[in-house]
């Protein structure tokens, strides 16, 4: 099984055993983008847990609301997150995130993706 999703906030890559999330370059993720991002996410999984790689390299700027959404509600159907950054920017991001925020789900922030997805228990193929 292999399905893809795209919106204005990210483009979702489906596969059997892992969701893969890449954020596109936006001024900034707000809670309506946030709730926008979520909502298709759990379609995609339709109910099923799963690790999820989150891309969030292209990422400048996330506000309060949409962080707390994110953390809070947005961490349903997640057995794993990996988030794949680009310091000093995302790194920033998602400090702030795992700092500020008491994880529901194991959580770590990586620089190469396969280090990611070895977390995540994936092996990297040409479809992750």
């Amino acid at each position: 099984m292999k399905k893809t999703h795209e919106n204005s906030y990210a483009i979702y890559l489906l596969t059997d055993d892992l969701l893969h999330i890449i954020y596109k370059k936006v001024p900034c993720i707000n809670v309506k983008a946030a709730q926008l991002i979520v909502k298709d996410r759990m379609e995609l999984q339709e109910g099923k847990a799963m690790p999820v790689l989150c891309d969030i390299r292209e990422v400048r700027n996330i506000d309060k609301a949409a962080r707390d959404y994110l953390a809070l509600e947005g961490s349903l159907w997640i057995k794993k997150l990996a988030f794949l950054i680009d310091p000093p920017v995302t790194d920033m991001i998602s400090s702030i995130y795992l700092d500020t925020h008491a994880q529901k789900v194991p959580t770590q922030s990586f620089t190469k993706k396969a280090e990611a997805l070895a977390y995540l228990g994936i092996k990297e193929t040409d479809d992750n």
